[in-house]
């Protein structure tokens, strides 16, 4: 069966992923919020996005992530909600990262964090330069500002924050899932829709 399909999407959005998807949108909430008020050059607001995307598959984890942008951005910045799009990439790359078994060890998952940062910075940086001029009320604004005092033009300097954060962020994101996931009992794992070569060794 495709990791792609109406059945995948049925079986990932319903029964004990519901919860489970419920409980990753409050991880990327309160990650977030803690992040931004902190001025923490990081933004772990992806943690539950990553694990339910590894838990319950890849549309789980893009139906988390999207929804959490749009609550976040009623809530907390509404800037959230135009980076909508990176969510749903990181729910893709993650869910299937999960199935290839990336997500067995921290020492397996941190590498992969670091490429789904790029990958994250790529996606957002368009839209954080010519949406928001390159200033989205985040912990790594500071970032922004120093490249353009150095002379960067807005693209670039958006970029290059992306490349500085983002992969030290999925790096650290994808280490913490993975320690998420290795602690769940494997009587919750074998109820889990995506029940993934990482979650198999036990």
């Amino acid at each position: 069966m495709p990791l792609l399909s109406k059945s995948k999407f049925q079986s990932q959005t319903s029964g004990v992923a519901l919860p489970l998807i419920a409980m990753g949108i409050g991880i990327n909430l309160v990650m977030g919020e803690i992040t931004s008020i902190a001025h923490i050059p990081l933004y772990l607001d992806s943690v539950g996005t990553i694990f339910i995307a590894a838990s319950c598959g890849i549309y789980a984890g893009i139906v988390c992530g999207i929804i959490s942008n749009f609550v976040a951005g009623m809530i907390f910045n509404p800037t959230m909600i135009f980076f909508a799009p990176v969510s749903v990439v990181i729910g893709i790359f993650s869910g299937f990262v999960a199935v290839r078994g990336g997500f067995r060890k921290p020492i397996i998952a941190a590498p992969l964090g670091i490429v789904q940062g790029v990958i994250s910075a790529l996606v957002s940086a368009p839209i954080a330069a010519f949406v928001f001029g390159g200033i989205t009320l985040g912990g790594t604004d500071f970032l922004v500002i120093y490249f353009r005092s150095i002379g960067k033009n807005i693209l670039d300097s958006v970029l290059y924050q992306g490349l500085a954060a983002d992969p030290v962020d999925k790096c650290v994101s994808y280490i913490l899932v993975a320690v998420m996931l290795k602690r769940l009992p494997l009587s919750l794992r074998v109820r889990l829709p995506q029940y993934a070569g990482d979650m198999r060794e036990s």
